[in-house]
């Protein structure tokens, strides 16, 4: 009888181990995927480009602006382009936000123009895309900005 429970317990804590064992996480190299930002590709087709620097270059605006400038140029331009945004909701332009990397826009034509957005000029940015050329516009004045463009 002893023997029969003992064959019985070791079962049921083997049972036990193997149920409760947990295969540890595959991790996959993420070495050949591609930047997040590469997602974009080439852009054919008329377009607004929309680009705000990520936190590596905040941080750094803030060191060369001063904080209190820092935080007041920051405010400003997140204001003008999210009255972009809105004033593009209601027109037919497709809009595109990037989150830096280079974009590549294929004109019409068949020639092409690079902008690599990780470069320290671009900040905060809107690309106009016609099908023919590329404008970086005036975010203080989207209104008579989109008029220029011709769609």
């Amino acid at each position: 009888m002893y023997r029969i429970k003992s064959c019985s317990l070791l079962t049921i804590a083997l049972l036990a181990l193997v149920a409760c064992h947990q295969q540890p996480a595959t991790t996959e190299s993420t070495d050949a995927a591609p930047p997040i930002h590469a997602a974009i590709g080439v852009i054919s087709e008329p377009c607004a480009v929309f680009y705000a620097p990520d936190s590596n270059k905040l941080e750094k605006l803030k060191q060369e602006n001063g904080e209190e400038a820092y935080y007041a140029l920051a405010d400003d331009n997140e204001t003008c382009i999210e009255d972009c945004h809105a004033f593009l909701q209601d027109k037919t332009l497709k809009t595109i936000t990037a989150a830096g990397g280079k974009i590549t826009f294929k004109h019409q034509d068949g020639g092409t123009t690079v902008i690599n957005l990780d470069d320290e000029k671009y900040t905060w940015e809107v690309f106009f895309f016609d099908g023919k050329k590329v404008m970086n516009i005036d975010i203080t004045d989207i209104e008579s900005e989109y008029k220029k463009l011709s769609i």
